[in-house]
C-alpha cells in the first residue's frame, strides 16, 4: 500500500477530482447507476490520464526505452512495413503506479490495454463515483457486450463429428488429400509448387480454444512453443482444456485450415508458416469481456512480432438485455475491436477477419472488426465449391459505404481436423470461420515470396487480382482470391480500394502548443476523381472527435495546408497524449498520428 501511494504521488495526475469533474468523467450510460446505485456489479473501462510521464524529456526517454525494448521480430516487421514513428504513445506500458493504486482500492483488472491506456475492472455500481474521484482516471466507460457471429449449421447432411476418409489427391509436388479442392479454388497449389508455403512468417490465430492441436496427426508436427500460447480468458498460458468438450474446439479446426501438414491426407494453406495461438473467446456465452480479450490478444500478437492476425471471430449483437450495435456502428472505427484492429494494422500487422455468418438473419450485415478499411483489415466472405456466395455469409457495404467484404474463399463443406482424443479424426463444417484462415494462409505465402511488400501491398494484391476485381459487389467484395495472380501482381498497378487520399504531417511531432501548431498537407493522389469533398478532423485514442480542422473540396494536384494548435472545437487546450488527424472523403479515410505534449 505504501509503495502504491509512493508511485502515485510521483504522478502528475495524483490529485483528487472535484465533484463536477466526477460527473464529467462518467459515460452517460453510467450516470444512472452512479446516481442511483442498486449494488449491481458492472464491467467498466478506466481510461487513464497519462502513462506516468512528468515532462516532455521523460516522455522522450520512455519512448526511447520502448523502441529499444521491441522484440527483434516486432522491430523487423515495423521496419519492413514502414511504420513511422517506429514507436508511439500506444507502445508505452500502462503506468505501474496507477495499477498499484487500483489494487490498493481492491480492484483486480480484467485486462490492461497499453494501446488504449485503459484498465478493465468489475465493481459494484455504488463505487463508480469513488473511482471517478481519482485524479489519474480521466474517463469511465462501460465495457461493450457482444455476441460472436456463430457458425451456421451445415447446409447439407454431412459426416458431422464422425471421421471422413482421406483421399489421395495431388496437385504438383504436394499430395493434398482432402483439402485439394478448397486450395485449388484459390490457385494456391501453384504458389506452393514455387516453394512459397509461408516459411518465416508468423501467424497469430485468435479464437476460442485449441484442444488436441498438439495431438492430431495433421498438426502435431507443427511446433508451437508455450511462449506462443496465451489464454486471455483464464489468464493462463496453455490454450487447451481437454476436460471441456463444449469449448476449446473451434480454434483447432481453424488452425488445421492454415497449418495442417499431413501429405496425402490433410494439408493447410500455409503449412510452412509459424504460429501463435490466443484464446480470446468464450464459447458458452457472449459477454462484455470478450471484446476486451480480442484487443489484448492483438496487443500480444504485436509484441511477439506476428506478421498476420487471423481472426474467425466477429461481433455484432449483445447478449439479451444488454443492448445492440446498430448498422451505423459498422463504420470501421466505432467498436472496441475495430479500433484495436486499426491499431494492429498501424503497427504493421495484416489483419484477416471473417465477415460474419449473419447473411440469412435479420442482421445480415458484416460484423466488427471486419468493417475496418480494406487496406488494414481483409474481411473474408464464404463461397461454395462452385464459387457461389454462401447464403449465410454476411454482406456489406460498411456503414460509410465502402466495399465489404474484401475477398472470399471456400466456406461450405470445408474439410476440418476433428478436435478429439481420436488423433486421426476429420469432419466437415460451414462458416466464414473457415474461409478466413484460407485467405490468411495465402497472405502468409505471399509474404514469404515478396518480403519487400508491406501488409497494405499484400492486401492490395489479393483484392486487385480476385475474381470480381473489375466489378466488386457487397456479397463477395472483390471476389474469390487467386493466389498465383496475386503473386504476379506489381505494386505499381492500380489497386481497388486504395483511397487515393494524401495526408502528410509536416511537423512538429511531438506537438507543443507553445512552439507553434502541427502542420499537415492534404491532397488527392493521381488517378482519383478530379475533385472530391473532404473533411479533416482530429480524434483522440478513444475515437472521439476533438476538432474539425477543415472541410472543403480538394482538386487533384492542388494540395492544401492545414494546421492544428492542440485545441478542441471549443478552443480549449487538449490534454497531452496521442491524437489522430484523419482525412475522409467518399467513405475512405487515411490518418497520421500526433503526440501532444502537456
Amino acid at each position: 500500500m505504501l509503495a502504491a501511494c509512493a508511485c502515485l504521488a510521483a504522478s502528475p495526475r495524483a490529485a483528487t477530482a472535484s465533484a463536477p469533474e466526477v460527473a464529467a468523467k462518467l459515460d452517460p450510460r453510467l450516470l444512472g447507476p452512479a446516481l442511483h446505485p442498486s449494488g449491481e456489479r458492472l464491467a467498466v473501462w478506466l481510461t487513464l490520464a497519462d502513462k506516468g510521464e512528468l515532462d516532455p524529456r521523460e516522455l522522450a526517454a520512455m519512448l526511447g526505452v520502448a523502441a529499444a525494448s521491441l522484440a527483434p521480430r516486432a522491430l523487423a516487421r515495423r521496419l519492413r512495413a514502414g511504420v513511422r514513428p517506429l514507436v508511439d504513445y500506444r507502445d508505452l506500458p500502462v503506468h505501474a503506479g496507477y495499477l498499484d493504486a487500483l489494487a490498493a482500492h481492491g480492484l483486480e483488472p480484467l485486462g490492461v490495454s497499453r494501446w488504449f491506456n485503459q484498465v478493465a475492472v468489475r465493481l459494484p455500481d455504488d463505487r463508480l463515483a469513488e473511482l471517478a474521484r481519482l485524479g489519474f482516471v480521466s474517463r469511465i466507460l462501460p465495457v461493450e457486450h457482444a455476441r460472436r457471429s456463430p457458425d451456421p449449421k451445415p447446409a447439407s447432411p454431412g459426416p458431422g463429428r464422425s471421421s471422413i476418409p482421406a483421399t489421395q489427391e495431388r496437385a504438383g509436388a504436394v499430395n493434398y488429400g482432402m483439402t485439394l479442392e478448397q486450395l485449388a479454388q484459390l490457385n494456391l497449389p501453384a504458389v506452393h509448387d514455387s516453394g512459397y508455403v509461408g516459411t518465416g512468417v508468423l501467424v497469430c490465430v485468435l479464437d476460442e480454444g485449441f484442444n488436441f492441436f498438439d495431438k492430431h496427426e495433421a498438426l502435431r508436427d507443427q511446433p508451437i512453443p508455450l511462449e506462443r500460447q496465451r489464454d486471455f480468458v483464464r489468464g493462463v498460458q496453455t490454450v487447451q482444456d481437454t476436460t471441456d468438450t463444449r469449448s476449446f474446439n473451434h480454434g483447432t479446426e481453424v488452425l488445421g485450415c492454415l497449418a495442417g501438414d499431413l501429405p496425402g491426407v490433410y494439408v493447410g494453406a500455409a503449412f510452412g508458416a509459424e504460429y501463435a495461438l490466443a484464446r480470446t473467446e468464450i464459447e458458452a456465452s457472449e459477454t462484455r469481456r470478450e471484446m476486451v480479450y480480442w484487443g489484448l490478444g492483438a496487443e500480444w500478437a504485436d509484441s511477439l512480432g506476428a506478421d498476420i492476425l487471423s481472426s474467425s471471430l466477429g461481433y455484432s449483437t449483445f447478449d439479451i438485455g444488454q443492448g445492440d450495435y446498430t448498422y451505423s456502428d459498422m463504420d470501421g472505427h466505432t467498436t472496441l475491436v475495430s479500433r484495436a484492429a486499426e491499431i494492429a494494422a498501424a503497427k504493421g500487422i495484416l489483419v484477416v477477419n471473417a465477415v460474419g455468418n449473419e447473411g440469412a438473419h435479420p442482421w445480415h450485415y458484416l460484423v466488427a472488426p471486419s468493417d475496418v478499411n480494406g487496406d488494414s483489415v481483409l474481411a473474408v466472405a464464404a463461397v461454395d465449391r462452385n464459387g457461389a456466395p454462401a447464403s449465410f455469409s454476411s454482406f456489406g457495404p460498411s456503414a460509410d459505404g465502402r466495399i465489404k467484404p474484401d475477398v472470399a474463399a471456400r466456406g461450405v463443406d470445408n474439410p476440418l481436423v476433428l478436435p478429439s482424443s481420436n488423433p486421426s479424426g476429420y469432419t466437415t463444417d460451414d462458416g466464414t470461420s473457415f474461409a478466413t484462415p484460407l485467405v490468411a494462409g495465402v497472405a502468409a505465402c505471399l509474404m514469404q515470396a515478396r518480403p519487400q511488400w508491406t501488409p497494405r501491398e499484400v492486401s492490395c494484391a489479393l483484392r486487385s487480382t480476385a475474381s470480381r476485381a473489375a466489378n466488386p459487389d457487397f456479397r463477395l467484395g472483390y471476389g474469390v482470391v487467386d493466389a498465383l495472380a496475386a503473386l504476379r501482381w506489381s505494386p505499381g498497378a492500380a489497386a481497388p480500394g486504395v483511397s487515393g487520399l494524401e495526408l502528410a504531417l509536416a511537423g512538429p511531432n511531438p506537438l507543443r502548443r507553445d512552439r507553434g501548431p502541427a502542420r499537415v498537407r492534404v491532397g488527392l493522389g493521381a488517378g482519383t476523381a478530379a475533385a472530391q469533398s473532404v473533411r479533416l478532423e482530429v480524434s483522440d485514442v478513444g475515437g472521439r472527435r476533438i476538432r474539425e480542422l477543415w472541410t472543403g473540396v480538394l482538386t487533384c494536384g492542388v494540395p492544401v495546408s492545414v494546421s492544428w494548435d492542440g485545441r478542441d472545437d471549443e478552443g480549449r487546450a487538449c490534454r497531452g497524449g496521442l491524437y489522430f488527424i484523419t482525412l475522409r472523403a467518399g467513405g475512405k479515410r487515411t490518418s497520421v498520428r500526433v503526440t501532444l505534449l502537456p
